[in-house]
């Protein structure tokens, strides 16, 4: 469902790295019509590899940037 969601041009909003509350680097994913959805950042390369297999680099590009911030701040 996610990567069906993800997809949709018109539903995304904001792909970003965010802390929860116990300290731990995630990436979100904003929508226009639903509550932000997120997962590990352990878990985002993975979503990133199967979105360039269906050609949807530039999303796949954003969740990557995204990936390499969160592992950044987690290293600060």
């Amino acid at each position: 469902m996610l990567l069906r969601d993800l997809i949709e041009p018109t539903t995304m909003v904001l792909i970003e790295p965010h802390r929860n509350r116990g300290g731990i680097w995630r990436i979100k994913f904003s929508h226009d019509a639903d509550q932000p959805l997120s997962i590990s950042a352990g878990q985002a390369p993975s979503l990133a590899t199967d979105l360039h297999q269906i050609g949807e680099d530039q999303l796949a590009g954003k969740i990557d940037d995204a990936v390499r911030s969160a592992t950044r701040y987690g290293s600060m």
